[in-house]
């Protein structure tokens, strides 16, 4: 990592500057479809002076509409998924008591509604070059052990390490959503003990939590929350997840995904087993 934290500077929020690109930057198709890739089958959500949750937003269309209707470039918003997946999460109304209506019984029993859960690293620290030496270690840890994952910059003081459902073996896939989550939970707790890495955030786990979109804008820096190749971690910069860097830069983003790394499925459940059942440590 290099050092720029020059550029690391709180900008006042609703800069008009960095609003301006901000719009255009969410207006982009090369970034819509991106985001749309992260939120289709999630619950999406917009996060800043409150918070809007329980959207839909499995096309292009349905984003902008959300934009709108909830005046997203009038608020300091960012835009969060959830690590559940929900293939069948319902349309929610745009009319005020019905949508509460609608949110309140899905809130009830979004268990049934699940059909995948994510597992998370999140490293955070406001001293980032503490937090990337974590994610340079766990990113060790996963490579060695060759296990799928991509990597996140978190938009603001870290990174996110992500294990998707579907890259989980059987094994995992049997269990139920609880029983997962405990257990992830629970692998994360004695990890960061042994390894002593402490900049990994345990509140992180639950059937409902959300996280940060890949390629959306974090407040207050204005930095994007990009999908790192390992060449880019190697030598991460603050400027290259910079949103006037980036906006220049959108063609070399169409389609670019979350860049997974390749890895065996089995791996990732050998990998909890010797932190949760003491195996090989």
């Amino acid at each position: 990592m290099t050092q720029d934290d020059s550029i690391k500077k709180k900008i006042p929020i609703m800069d008009e500057e960095f609003e301006s690109m901000r719009k255009l930057w969410y207006k982009n198709e090369n970034i819509l479809f991106n985001i749309i890739e992260s939120t289709k089958y999630r619950e999406t959500a917009f996060l800043g002076e409150y918070c809007v949750r329980c959207m839909k937003v499995n096309a292009v269309r349905y984003l902008q509409k959300n934009f709108d209707r909830n005046r997203f470039f009038q608020k300091p918003f960012m835009i969060y998924f959830s690590l559940s997946k929900f293939p069948n999460i319902p349309m929610f109304s745009f009319n005020q008591q019905e949508r509460r209506e609608q949110q309140d019984e899905f809130n009830t029993n979004y268990l049934k509604f699940i059909t995948g859960y994510d597992f998370l690293f999140d490293f955070d620290n406001p001293n980032l070059m503490l937090s990337y030496s974590t994610t340079y270690k766990v990113k060790k840890i996963f490579d060695e052990r060759k296990i799928p994952y991509s990597l996140i910059f978190s938009g603001s003081k870290g990174f996110h390490i992500r294990v998707h459902y579907e890259d989980m073996c059987d094994e995992l896939k049997s269990m139920s959503f609880p029983d997962l989550c405990l257990l992830f939970k629970t692998f994360a707790e004695n990890f960061k003990l042994k390894e002593k890495l402490f900049d990994i955030d345990l509140g992180i786990f639950d059937l409902r939590r959300i996280a940060k979109v890949p390629y959306s804008i974090a407040y207050p820096f204005y930095f994007v929350a990009l999908p790192l190749t390992d060449e880019q971690f190697e030598n991460f910069s603050l400027k290259q997840v910079s949103l006037p860097y980036l906006l220049e830069r959108t063609d070399k983003l169409y389609k670019r995904g979350i860049l997974k790394r390749d890895g065996v499925k089995g791996n990732f459940k050998k990998l909890i087993d010797e932190y949760v059942l003491n195996k090989n440590i």
